[in-house]
Formats: C-alpha cells, structure tokens, sequence
C-alpha cells in the first residue's frame, strides 16, 4: 500500500492479502500470513500508542506470537520506508491508521473465510490485541514520556473511534472464526466486554459490542449468559430506560454518520479551552467524545418505576434507536437461552421495561415511518418490531405459570399485528 491511503482500495488488498495462504494450501502457509498480519499491527501499535499505555503491553503480544526461541517470521512489507517520507503528524492519519484497519480487516477476512485445511488460530494473540486497542482511552499513561503532547493526545483520540471500530470487528470475527477454539479463551472474552462497555461512548462502538454479546450467548449457550448477565441487564437497562420512546421522531435514523467528525471538532475545540489535559483526571476519550445520547431538557415526572422525579432543570439523555435496538435483541437472546436462571434480582425489572417500551413504541410511534429510510437505517419500525420480540421471549421464558404482563402484552400484539405484518425488516 502507498503512503496516502484509500479506504476502498486497502479493503481490496487486504481481501488479496486474507486470499494468498488459498493458492498454497496448508496449515503452515495460512498460520505464517495471519502471524505476519498480527506482527505487523503489533509493530505499528508501538509507535502509535507511546505514552498512552505500558510499555511491556507490545512485548507481551510479541511473546505470544514469536515464542521465546523461535525465530520471528520475515516482516510483512517494508515497514521501515512505509509512510517514512510523510510528517509525523500527517503520518499518523494518512498512514498509521488506515494501514492498522486495513490489517486488521485481513485478518476477520482469514478468520471468516472458508479454508480446506483446518488450522489453529492464535486466540491468545487475537484477544490480547484487542484488548490493547480497545482499553485505550487516550489519557496519558506514563509520565516518563515528556514528548507525547497534547496534540499527539489530540490525533490518537481523533481516530480511536476508527480503530476501536476496526478491533471490535475483530473481535467478531476472533469469535466467528474460532468456534470450539474458543472455550478456553471464554474469560478473556468476558472480561474484555465487560471493561469495554464501560468505555463505549459512541452509538457505533455500543452497538458492535451488543453485537459481539449476541453472538457469544448464541455460540456458547446458557454458560456464557451466566457469565453475561449481569453486564447485559446493567447496559441493556442503562440503554433503554430513558423514557425517550416518547420521543421518538426526534432522533435520527442513522446517528452514526459523522460521529467521528463530531468527535474530533468537540476535542478541537476543548484543547484550547483545556491546553493542559494530560493533568486532567478525565480520560482523553472521554473530552474527545459527544455522548451517543441526545440532551432534552424536561419538567415532567418518569413513570418508571424506581425512578425520581425530575425538576424543570433536568438533563434528559436520550439514546439513539440503534443502540435501542441492538440493547432488545440481546435481552431477546439472552431471555431465551438463560431467562429461567438467576430470576431472582433481575428478571422483574427487565418483565416491566420490556412491557414499557413495547406499549411507548405501540402508541408513541404509530403512523410514523420516515419515507426517507434507506436499506440499513434503523427506524421506528425496526424499534417497534425489535420490543415485540424482546417481550414474546419475556413471555416465553417467564418463570411463572402465567407471565405477569401477558393480557397487556396480548392486546399490543393485536395492536402491532397489522403493521407488523405489513413491514419487513431490510436486511444490511
């Protein structure tokens, strides 16, 4: 690849990458490209993330790939001329970057991509490199390392949305991809979701990692939602529980485009206010990102159970529907592969959201569909559809005899049945 990358064209020859251990099969042949791949990134990592996190991070994935006493593989390219004649801070974003994504597009390409031999994938490797790219916030982490400035600051948090993107989808295809491999990495996974979503700011990262939930519970069953639980009915509540169902033609349809140019003019215009960050307690991500939930103010009381009343003051947070979608189909999931264990604490207040959205979405959004739509943009029908689901399996799955909510929830189902019927989900 050319120093002044193309999106569309690295996603080609990292396709032409993922397909050259085809034209000589073997196992040995696929393990060498995919060890290449991942060295390559891991070097690229080193130079990017300098002072924003340890240093033994990169050594440690090192290790895990070239074990002690074995020689490392040729180097992928010539890394050492690759974008050399470029300016560091022009490098970063034309180069470093894209470079690491289209890599990192490689290897979901090998890990999902049919191959006539079986080989073994290095699941440590995969996860560990995730984990490093995900769990940086862009905060200063070494104080030993006076050169990483603010603006070195400003340029890692202009693109970790791109590159948490990127890892995410390589997460997915880790998972994807490693079928009964993946058992004895399963903690590591888990964990790796849980310190994420705490991170997850932007509509785009919250939904691929709901997304990343959905596959696990499908893929390993009723174990992985004991594991899952309680971080799914945290986020999914946190997620969903908003009251802004009534408001539900104020959002918009596909919030993802332009986040991460919001990201970085808000960032922009903070360093100047804030020029000393790195004192700052707050993490970098978090001055660079604009919440995915949308400010409203109100004077009126929730209905919600448990929930205080609010003043005429109050901050509303709204959340787009994606992530209102993405947070029904996995309660949906997980309700019907774990939702008759552990009822306990938690399945009572899941009965009454579930049933609460599905009676908002009914009235607040009948009549409303955005001619505009296009193929894989969220709508109100797709979030109607998504709650009468999400509350079926609430039915199905109940603990009790007769569901608490089912003479309301039959009558929305009535209500629902026409549009539903009438409206067919576009497939992405």
């Amino acid at each position: 690849m050319s120093t002044e990358v193309n999106v569309k064209l690295s996603k080609k020859f990292a396709r032409v990458l993922a397909m050259l251990p085809s034209v000589r099969v073997s196992e040995g042949t696929w393990s060498l490209m995919i060890q290449k791949v991942l060295i390559g990134i891991n070097n690229l990592l080193n130079d990017a993330f300098v002072g924003l996190e340890e240093e033994k991070k990169g050594r440690e994935i090192m290790m895990l790939l070239v074990p002690p006493g074995n020689d490392p593989p040729p180097v992928l390219g010539d890394q050492v001329k690759l974008g050399g004649n470029l300016h560091v801070t022009k490098k970063f974003g034309v180069f470093t970057v894209p470079t690491i994504s289209a890599l990192a597009h490689c290897c979901c390409m090998m890990l999902t991509s049919y191959y006539p031999v079986q080989v073994t994938v290095p699941g440590r490797a995969l996860i560990a490199l995730s984990r490093r790219v995900l769990l940086v916030d862009g905060s200063l982490r070494n104080k030993l390392f006076p050169s990483t400035t603010s603006l070195h600051q400003e340029l890692i948090c202009f693109e970790l949305p791109s590159l948490h993107s990127s890892f995410l989808d390589l997460l997915h295809a880790t998972i994807k991809g490693m079928r009964s491999q993946l058992l004895p990495h399963a903690a590591n996974i888990v964990r790796l979701v849980t310190d994420y979503f705490k991170i997850a700011k932007l509509p785009t990262t919250r939904t691929k990692v709901y997304s990343i939930v959905q596959l696990l519970l499908t893929s390993m069953g009723v174990g992985m939602s004991l594991h899952l639980l309680e971080v799914i009915v945290s986020n999914a509540v946190g997620d969903l529980d908003d009251n802004c169902v009534k408001e539900m033609t104020l959002f918009s349809t596909n919030p993802s485009k332009g986040t991460s140019e919001s990201l970085s003019k808000s960032y922009s215009k903070k360093r100047k206010q804030e020029p000393q960050i790195q004192n700052s307690h707050a993490s970098g991500l978090e001055k660079a990102a604009i919440s995915p939930k949308k400010m409203k103010t109100s004077s009126m009381p929730t209905s919600s159970k448990g929930m205080t009343p609010e003043t005429p003051g109050d901050v509303r947070m709204f959340t787009p529907l994606c992530v209102k979608i993405a947070a029904l189909e996995t309660l949906e999931i997980l309700l019907n592969v774990g939702g008759s264990l552990r009822t306990d604490h938690w399945r009572a207040k899941v009965d009454l959201l579930l049933i609460n959205i599905a009676t908002s979405a009914c009235d607040s959004g009948a009549g409303y569909e955005p001619s505009t739509t296009k193929v894989g943009e969220t709508s109100i029908s797709h979030f109607r559809l998504a709650s009468y689901k999400a509350l079926l399996a609430s039915f199905l799955s109940s603990p009790h005899a007769r569901p608490l909510y089912l003479a309301q929830g039959t009558e929305l189902f009535r209500k629902g049945k026409i549009s539903c019927l009438s409206f067919t989900p576009s497939v992405p």
